[in-house]
């Protein structure tokens, strides 16, 4: 290649990459990636205190609590044994009989 040759592809790219660089440039300072409520709570604040009403918060008067709260401490949970079932028909309703129509086969009841 001649030197021509590589002075025609490095110029355009150099005016290229310069164009590139200022419209981002531009981009980024147009639009705003804040909303406009935010950026209205991000202001500065002002840096003139008022030492009137400072002062006046400094007089206040100590309150102290009448109770102090006092942490209980909680029981300790205790094991829950059950006991084992009496009889081994516990497929039978509370209080039926074992020899109850209910007992029967069929599981219906019979008047």
């Amino acid at each position: 290649m001649k030197q021509k040759d590589i002075l025609i592809i490095i110029v355009p790219s150099f005016l290229l990459i310069i164009a590139w660089i200022a419209f981002s440039i531009y981009h980024s300072s147009v639009s705003s990636t804040i909303p406009p409520l935010l950026n209205l709570q991000i202001a500065p604040i002002n840096p003139n205190f008022d030492t009137a009403t400072i002062s006046q918060l400094k007089q206040r008067t100590q309150v102290n609590p009448i109770y102090e709260l006092q942490t209980a401490q909680s029981p300790s949970p205790t094991p829950f044994v059950s006991a084992p079932p009496a009889s081994s028909q516990s497929a039978l309703p509370l209080g039926a009989p074992a020899n109850s129509p209910q007992s029967s086969a069929g599981g219906t009841l019979v008047p």
